[in-house]
C-alpha cells in the first residue's frame, strides 16, 4: 500500500463497508490487536462475556494519510446524498469519486452498489479505465482492496 501511495500508483479503495461495525465473538476479541482493544476500552466498552457478541467500531481508513481520509469521508457524504435522491435502478454498479483539480491521481475512492455485478475482471477493467494513463500498473488492481 505504501508503495502505491508514495508513488501515486493506481489504487482504488472500495468503501462499501468502510463505516460498518464488526461483530466479534469473545475468542476474536481476545485475538484482536492490542491497539484496538485499548481504543474500545477507552470508549467504555468491556470485554464480552462467554458466548457474547460485541460490536466493534473499526477506525476509519487509519492506514491512509489524513488528507486521503478526509477525501474518502467527503466522497461518502456526497455519495450518500446521491443515493438518497436517486432510485437504485438509475445508479451504476460502481460509484466513483469525481476527479477534482489539485487532488492526487491516486488513491481514488469508489462504492460498489451492486457487488455481484462486479467480477474481478470487471473491477480490474474499471481500474484500468480510471487510471488510463497509468495502465501498465493496473495488473495489481485485480485483487480486493479496502
Amino acid at each position: 500500500m505504501r508503495e502505491h501511495l508514495d508513488g501515486e500508483r493506481p489504487l482504488l479503495v472500495l468503501l462499501d463497508e468502510a463505516r460498518r461495525h464488526v461483530p466479534m465473538l469473545r475468542e476474536e476479541w481476545q485475538a484482536a490487536p492490542c491497539r484496538l482493544l485499548r481504543e474500545q476500552a477507552g470508549a467504555g466498552s468491556e470485554a464480552p462475556a462467554d458466548d457474547e457478541v460485541v460490536d466493534i467500531s473499526l477506525p476509519f481508513l487509519d492506514w491512509l494519510p489524513a488528507a486521503h481520509r478526509e477525501r474518502a469521508a467527503r466522497f461518502l457524504a456526497e455519495s450518500d446524498a446521491e443515493l438518497s435522491r436517486t432510485p437504485m435502478a438509475f445508479l451504476p454498479p460502481l460509484m466513483t469519486e469525481e476527479r477534482r483539480d489539485g487532488t492526487p491521481r491516486s488513491p481514488r475512492f469508489a462504492r460498489r452498489l451492486l457487488p455481484n455485478a462486479l467480477t474481478a475482471d470487471r473491477l480490474a477493467a474499471a481500474v484500468a479505465h480510471l487510471f488510463a494513463d497509468a495502465s501498465q500498473y493496473c495488473g495489481a488492481a485485480a485483487g480486493s482492496v479496502r
